[in-house]
Formats: structure tokens, C-alpha cells, sequence
């Protein structure tokens, strides 16, 4: 089978004027399938800092904010993040903003690990691990397959277990209302221990004190759900 080589992807965006070619690594992608079949591949590009590209003086804006961005073939979402917590999204079709958006995407073979006791070998051995859930809405017609690498695996060789915690991926929201589907994803992470469910916990604003309910608010991974789910790790040949 193939999967991808994340330590090898990119995402290029060219600015207007080619004034700058931004090439960031890719963190996760996620192929939605919808109602009538049709697949769209979406891409999570690794977080950086608001900086003053090329600049002469100090190179990160003061504040700086996070800075990450989803990408389709055809679209985009940019997400910066700051504090206090600001909804500063950009979203747009990828010619309405960019001269050209080049994807880079390894696929390489790649080899599902049959039971606990071959992930745990495969963990201690030092091979790259992928992870991939795939998880559907309430009737079944839309689905979603999310891969990842898998930065952080938890495993006991005495009884040979494991358990995956993992991210940031892309999660999408099955019930939102959207435009434009890049909308539709939330920030997650991933941890799951056996092959039919995944918890999430989901990036989202929060009050920045739990006293304040109604003062500044915080981007934080805070919001955990269960989902059922199929689960499968994968070596890289």
C-alpha cells in the first residue's frame, strides 16, 4: 500500500509577484469523501510565527501569533492565532490569492502492522510509523480517512501494548455548515489504543481563566470526543 512520507512533503505557496515561495512541511492530511463519492484531499501544513519576511530589523512581528494553514487543490484556509484569542482566518480559493500553490507529496510503500505485538516491535526497532483513522458521520454517507505520523506512540513489550497520542491532525466536523469545505476541519489531536474508536481532543477558544467565563479567551486543545472508528498503523518500507 502507500502512504505518505510526511518528512518529505511540502506545501508551496507563491505570493503575488512571486515575492516569496513559503515551502512548510506537511503535518497531515485527510482525503473527505462525500455523500455522492466524490474524494477531496486536504493538507495540514506544519505551525510557524507571524515574522516580518525578509525584514532588516527584529524578524518576528511583536506580538507574533501561530501561523498554520489547510490546503486543498483547490482551496485554503490560513489560521493564525493569537493572544487573547482572535478569529484572523483567511479562506479563499487558491487562485484568488496565490500566483501558484505547488504540493510536493511523497507517497512511498508502506505495510499495515497485523497485531500490538508488531507495533511494539516496530516502535522499539526505530521504524517510521504512520497512523491512519478513518471515521464516517451519523448515516455513513460521508467519511473521512486522516493520516498522520505518529510523533508520540506509548508501548509495553511485557504485555505488548500500545497506545497512539499524537498531532496536531485534521478533524473534520461533519456537522458544520460551511461555505467552503477547508472550513470544515478542526485542529486535533488523536490517541487511540485498540482498532474501532479514537478520542479526539479538539482545538478551540477558551477563557483564559475558568473565573472569567467572560473575559479573554485562549486557543487551546481542551474539547475531547469519542468517536468509533477504524484504526491501523503503518511502517514505512
Amino acid at each position: 500500500m502507500k502512504t505518505c512520507d510526511f518528512g518529505r512533503s511540502f506545501v508551496t505557496f507563491v505570493t503575488r509577484g512571486r515575492g516569496n515561495n513559503a515551502r512548510i512541511q506537511v503535518e497531515a492530511r485527510c482525503e473527505l469523501t462525500d455523500a455522492q463519492g466524490a474524494t477531496e484531499e486536504y493538507f495540514l501544513v506544519a505551525s510557524c510565527k507571524g515574522e516580518d519576511t525578509y525584514g532588516k530589523g527584529v524578524l518576528f512581528l511583536d506580538p507574533s501569533y501561530d501561523f498554520c494553514a489547510i490546503f486543498s487543490r483547490k482551496e485554503f484556509m490560513i489560521i493564525r492565532v493569537g493572544v487573547p484569542y482572535a478569529s484572523k482566518n483567511t479562506i479563499a480559493a487558491n487562485a484568488d490569492r496565490f500566483d501558484d500553490v505547488l504540493f510536493d507529496i511523497k507517497m512511498v510503500d508502506g505495510e499495515v502492522l497485523p497485531k500490538d505485538e508488531a507495533v511494539v516491535k516496530a516502535t522499539l526497532a526505530g521504524r517510521v510509523v504512520n497512523g491512519r483513522t478513518e471515521i464516517a458521520d451519523t448515516p455513513g454517507k460521508r467519511r473521512a480517512l486522516i493520516e498522520f505520523p505518529v510523533k508520540t506512540m506509548n508501548v509495553n513489550d511485557i504485555n505488548n501494548i500500545y497506545q497512539v497520542d499524537t498531532g496536531p491532525i485534521l478533524l473534520p466536523d461533519f456537522e458544520a455548515k460551511k461555505e467552503r469545505l477547508v472550513e470544515c476541519f478542526q485542529l486535533a489531536f488523536v490517541a487511540y489504543n485498540k482498532a474501532d474508536e479514537a478520542y479526539f481532543v479538539i482545538q478551540e477558544p477558551i477563557p483564559a481563566s475558568p473565573d472569567q467565563p467572560n473575559g479573554p479567551k485562549v486557543s487551546h486543545y481542551s474539547r475531547i470526543i469519542r468517536m468509533d472508528s477504524k484504526n491501523s498503523l503503518i511502517v514505512l518500507k
